[in-house]
C-alpha cells in the first residue's frame, strides 16, 4: 500500500528543476532518504536534519503530470522511527522534504526487507518536469505485493479446479460402482427367470407324463374288463 505525501519543495530543488527544464531536460529523482528528526520542513533545507539511511529508487511510475509513485527497498541493519523523508535528484540535490513535528511515518526494523512506497505530489512544480531514475536491483520486492496477489488468485483457482476434479472422479467412481451393482442385479434377475422357466418346463413335463400314465392305466383297465366278459 502506498503512503501519500505532500512534501515541501526546496529552493535548491526548484533551482535544479529550472536548470533542467531550461535546457529541455527533466530533473531525475534517484534516491529516498529517511531520518529520525520530526519538525516542520522549510524551503531553505538542503539536507535532512537527522538522516539515517538513503536508498536508491527501485521502481516508480507517473500517475499524472504532478503525481508520481516511488518505491525503494530498505534492507539494512538500521532501526529507527521514520519521522522525515527526503527525495533526492540524481545530482544529490534535495528536491523535497516531508516531516511532522509530532507524528512518525513508520518504524524501520533492522535486517528486515521493507518496501517503501510513496505517492509524491509535486503540484508546486511545472507539469512533467520530473522523471524517475530507478535501480532494478529492488524490482523483485517492488513487485512482490502484486505478484503475491496474482499468485493467490491462481492458486485459489487451481485448488478449486483440483477439488472439482476430485469431486468429479469421486462421482464417477460412485457411478461405476452403481453400474456394477445394477449389472449384477440384472444377472441375478435373468438367472431367476431362467430357473423359473426351467422349473415351469419340468412341471409341464411331469404333468404330461402323469396324464399319459393315467390314460394308459385307464386303457388297460378297459381292456381287461372286456376280456373278462
Amino acid at each position: 500500500m502506498s503512503t501519500a505525501l505532500q512534501p515541501q519543495i526546496t529552493k535548491a530543488g526548484l533551482a535544479a528543476i529550472w536548470n533542467a527544464t531550461s535546457t529541455g531536460l527533466q530533473a531525475e529523482i534517484s534516491h529516498i532518504g529517511l531520518g529520525s528528526a520530526g519538525y516542520t520542513p522549510n524551503a531553505d533545507q538542503k539536507t535532512l536534519r537527522s538522516q539515517v539511511v538513503k536508498y536508491p529508487i527501485s521502481g516508480g511510475e507517473k500517475l499524472s503530470s504532478t503525481l508520481i509513485h516511488l518505491t525503494a527497498v530498505a534492507d539494512d541493519s538500521a532501526a529507527f522511527w521514520v519521522r522525515e523523508v527526503g527525495f533526492f535528484l540524481s545530482d544529490g540535490t534535495l528536491l523535497a522534504v516531508w516531516s511532522h513535528a509530532t507524528e512518525a511515518l513508520t518504524y524501520k526494523s533492522a535486517n528486515t526487507e521493507l518496501l517503501l512506497a510513496y505517492d509524491l505530489s509535486l503540484e508546486a512544480l511545472p507539469a512533467d518536469s520530473v522523471t524517475i531514475t530507478s535501480n532494478p536491483a529492488g524490482l523483485n520486492l517492488t513487485l512482490a505485493e502484486p505478484l503475491a496477489s496474482q499468485a493467490t488468485v491462481m492458486i485459489t483457482e487451481m485448488l478449486r479446479g483440483v477439488q472439482q476434479k476430485d469431486a468429479n472422479e469421486s462421482q464417477e467412481k460412485r457411478l461405476q460402482v452403481a453400474g456394477l451393482q445394477i449389472a449384477d442385479l440384472l444377472t441375478r434377475v435373468k438367472q431367476c427367470e431362467l430357473q423359473q422357466e426351467y422349473q415351469r418346463t419340468e412341471s409341464l413335463i411331469a404333468i404330461a407324463a402323469n396324464a399319459a400314465a393315467v390314460i394308459k392305466l385307464q386303457n388297460l383297465v378297459v381292456t381287461t374288463s372286456g376280456s373278462l366278459k
